[in-house]
């Protein structure tokens, strides 16, 4: 049960503020674990992560395309899974950044649902200088 409160200030004199309360039900659309990828590591080595998409039976849908907002620091795959009758989908990121530094970016799932056409998936990004050689 999901509950929200918005106030809402009129020009009324007598009831300048009056508090609306909206409730409902949220039903669960899917399930994306870990919710957010982070990509940590050293300027030269590989860095990637991956989390793993499962539609809800009731509201099944396939991933048709993944692809970064920005993408100047990051790279994106879909895989599709199956395991029985259950579809799940891996989207793997990878760091495509040179430099030191950290990075945000959002990778973009294309759906064939009518109801969520769209996930966004966050990605934190911190590469590391490389640690000297001996």
């Amino acid at each position: 049960m999901l509950k929200k409160s918005v106030l809402v200030e009129t020009s009324a004199v007598k009831q300048p503020n009056i508090t609306l309360t909206i409730t409902g039900n949220v039903e669960k659309f899917m399930t994306i674990t870990p919710n957010r990828l982070v990509l940590h590591g050293n300027v030269g080595e590989p860095v990637s992560g991956s989390v793993t998409i499962t539609p809800v039976a009731q509201y099944p849908f396939k991933v048709l395309e993944a692809k970064p907002k920005n993408g100047t620091d990051i790279q994106a795959k879909i895989e599709e899974k199956k395991d029985g009758n259950a579809i799940s989908y891996v989207l793997t990121a990878e760091n495509i950044k040179k430099d030191p530094g950290r990075y945000y970016d959002v990778i973009v799932l294309k759906t064939d649902s009518t109801i969520k056409p769209e996930i966004q998936i966050s990605v934190y990004g911190q590469i590391l200088e490389a640690p000297p050689k001996k």
